[in-house]
């Protein structure tokens, strides 16, 4: 994305996302400091062939303010603390202020995309395509809360938390392509299980990152709060222990097994992306193409070493997960 592009796209997020009222303090704070914006980038990329790139800016700042409701309300449901270098929106405002922000950047999103000035007969597929992510989006997020390492068919359900609560989002600007082009429902809903593919192995290449510090992952949040992370689940697989969690911090080849195994589930996922992408018009499936390879393919990390921990005792563990 070139430089004026970006400039362009940070001035109607702001526009919109800080047009927000009493609560335009929140807003400013939190998009004061802008994410990689790669759904925007994405949006701009797989549809630039198919609409006027003015109009374009605004999808894609569609695309990121919706992204940006769902870190605020996140941060809620996580506790986060901080994020990009500064407390989050419930830390610094409170829950209640952030719990609206999210709501208003939703509002927010819609409004943009109202104003985009894409052609008359694509709009009401582009509305459709963002309400359905968000639901999905909420969706995960509750199964996510639920989630426990003793559920029932853990896989199965981590992977449609993960299509829904991160590939929704990501699916977005391919839905959005797709619509663009003129595409049918079929095509528009290979573009959804495409996005969601890439978003199942992006999230899964999130939950490995920890495990390249062997040195900290006992303090890492995942472990401190027990998130049932992709890692966890693999590790579920490999081992009947009580805790699971101790037994990935105490035990190193445990993790490198567990990280072999998460490796193969983010091929996977890849390759299914790359199959649904074949459905969509060539330029967007070179799109998709290229952002395997710089963010799935590339970023997929080395074999870490096992590397043996100080020893931890559960019962902190599980103190500590439930204060």
């Amino acid at each position: 994305m070139s430089n004026s592009a970006n400039a362009q796209l940070e001035a109607v997020i702001r526009k919109f996302g800080n047009d927000s009222g009493a609560i335009q303090h929140a807003a400013q704070h939190h998009l004061s400091r802008c994410g990689k914006r790669s759904r925007a980038k994405l949006t701009l990329a797989a549809a630039k062939n198919f609409e006027h790139p003015e109009a374009l800016i605004n999808v894609a700042a569609a695309a990121e303010l919706i992204h940006e409701a769902s870190v605020v309300h996140d941060d809620i449901q996580d506790r986060t603390s901080t994020r990009r270098g500064q407390a989050t929106v419930w830390k610094k405002y409170g829950s209640n202020t952030a719990l609206l922000l999210g709501d208003h950047l939703i509002a927010a999103a819609f409004r943009c995309l109202g104003a985009s000035g894409c052609r008359h007969e694509t709009l009401p597929g582009l509305v459709q395509a963002m309400a359905a992510a968000v639901s999905r989006a909420s969706s995960g997020q509750l199964q996510q809360l639920n989630l426990h390492t003793d559920s029932d068919a853990l896989l199965t359900q981590y992977q449609t938390i993960a299509r829904h609560k991160t590939g929704s989002l990501l699916a977005l600007p391919l839905q959005f392509a797709a619509v663009l082009a003129g595409c049918d429902t079929r095509t528009v809903d290979a573009a959804q299980r495409c996005g969601e593919q890439l978003g199942l192995a992006y999230q899964i290449l999130n939950d490995l990152q920890p495990l390249q510090n062997a040195a900290s992952y006992a303090q890492h949040e995942d472990v401190v709060d027990r998130v049932v992370t992709a890692p966890v689940v693999a590790a579920k697989q490999l081992s009947e222990a009580k805790n699971i969690f101790a037994h990935l911090v105490n035990q190193p080849r445990l993790r490198q097994l567990t990280h072999q195994r998460c490796c193969i589930w983010v091929e996977n996922a890849a390759d299914s992306a790359r199959r649904d992408a074949s459905w969509l018009p060539m330029p967007v499936e070179r799109v998709i193409r290229q952002f395997i390879v710089e963010y799935i393919a590339s970023p997929l990390p080395s074999e870490p070493l096992p590397t043996r921990l100080a020893t931890v005792n559960p019962a902190p563990l599980l103190a500590t997960a439930n204060n």
